[in-house]
């Protein structure tokens, strides 16, 4: 009796104390700083009217490399198939984000050099039933600059060169011919290893689709604005700059940067950090139009994994970013159908972290 007794008390004594004590929470390690902690963002949009419908446009001067034909004098693919993570040879720039009519690049980092965080935006848009419309949006940070006199000057110089390539695209997408002189004459140089933060990458791309039984403006309204993130993926979203709606937008899930948007897609990336290799980590969150009443939602991951110990180890990154992503795709499916979220469906943390590697 006096053993079961102590046991019970024991137990009893233990329960209590469990009740009182909070539950043991693992403290997150504080990120690295940023590399650049005060940027300035800047947007720059031209747009160019073509009397052509726009899948024509774009198929004229949509692919990857057709830059070769309306810009510089030369373009090759170094990586890829042209599609996600494709690498070309003008400046070694990325392809980060894509839709059927749209694709957004970037750059790599350069070693011991702030990161701008350049992205350009290619899209063409109807207009009518024959003629369309080029965008060409700009986004970066200008802060390195040394005035105000400097930003105004690098951006005019920006858009007189990009207007011409516009004009450019047009004429191509119009039938016609392109002379050589109309094109720069020399060719962008790409760094070498030795001038990148990371000299051999690895690109990846992780393709995700679902398809919803709602229409595609229903469906963009209900899970596409920005911070729709805390609602079907990781929640307690706020912005942290920004409108929430435009280019340059910070939200709080891993201080991830809007660079890239569409009428139905939207680009995030996070910044570089002091002391911790940049994988080029991008998201892409498309929906696309299949009938009056269903859409599909894409969501497309790119980065660069080649910092992990070896293949068996990106394999695995591979799958668990699958698994985690593909489960907030299901979670936007239910919430765009009309549904609800059971307690415990959405995860937390940063937004896909970047496997951290410190520089040696």
């Amino acid at each position: 009796m006096y053993r079961i007794a102590v046991l019970f008390l024991a137990t009893f004594a233990a329960s209590s104390l469990a009740e009182q004590l909070p539950p043991v929470t693992t403290a997150r390690p504080t990120p690295a700083p940023l590399q650049v902690p005060n940027p300035h963002y800047v947007t720059l949009v031209l747009t160019q009217d073509v009397n052509t419908p726009a899948d024509t446009v774009w198929v004229r001067v949509g692919k990857y490399c057709d830059i070769g034909e309306w810009a510089f004098p030369d373009c090759k693919l170094v990586a890829g198939d042209g599609g996600y993570a494709s690498v070309r040879n003008i400046v070694n720039e990325v392809l980060v984000g894509q839709t059927g009519h749209s694709y957004t690049y970037t750059q790599p980092v350069r070693k011991d050099v702030k990161y701008n965080l350049y992205h350009g935006t290619l899209e063409v848009v109807p207009v009518t039933g024959r003629t369309s419309r080029l965008i060409y949006t700009f986004f970066y940070d200008n802060s390195m600059l040394a005035d105000d006199a400097a930003r105004d000057a690098e951006m005019a110089a920006r858009k007189k060169r990009f207007t011409a390539f516009l004009q450019n695209m047009k004429t191509l997408g119009e039938g016609g011919k392109v002379p050589a002189s109309a094109k720069e004459s020399t060719q962008p140089p790409r760094p070498t290893p030795e001038q990148l933060q990371t000299p051999s990458p690895h690109y990846v791309a992780i393709p995700m689709t679902i398809t919803v039984n709602a229409p595609v403006d229903a469906v963009w309204a209900r899970v596409g604005k920005y911070c729709d993130i805390g609602e079907w993926g990781i929640p307690n979203c706020t912005i942290l700059s920004g409108d929430g709606n435009s280019l340059g937008t910070v939200r709080s899930i891993g201080h991830e940067v809007l660079v890239g948007k569409t009428k139905y897609s939207y680009t995030y990336t996070q910044p570089v950090r002091e002391g911790v290799a940049y994988n080029l980590y991008h998201g892409t969150i498309e929906a696309v139009s299949l009938t009056s009443k269903t859409t599909r939602l894409n969501y497309t991951l790119v980065f660069d994994n080649s910092n992990l110990a070896d293949d068996a180890a990106r394999d695995k990154d591979i799958d668990n970013r699958r698994t985690r992503f593909t489960r907030m795709l299901e979670n936007m499916k239910t919430l765009s159908e009309g549904g609800t979220l059971p307690p415990g469906a959405l995860g937390g943390g940063a937004s896909a972290p970047p496997p951290v590697s410190t520089r040696p």
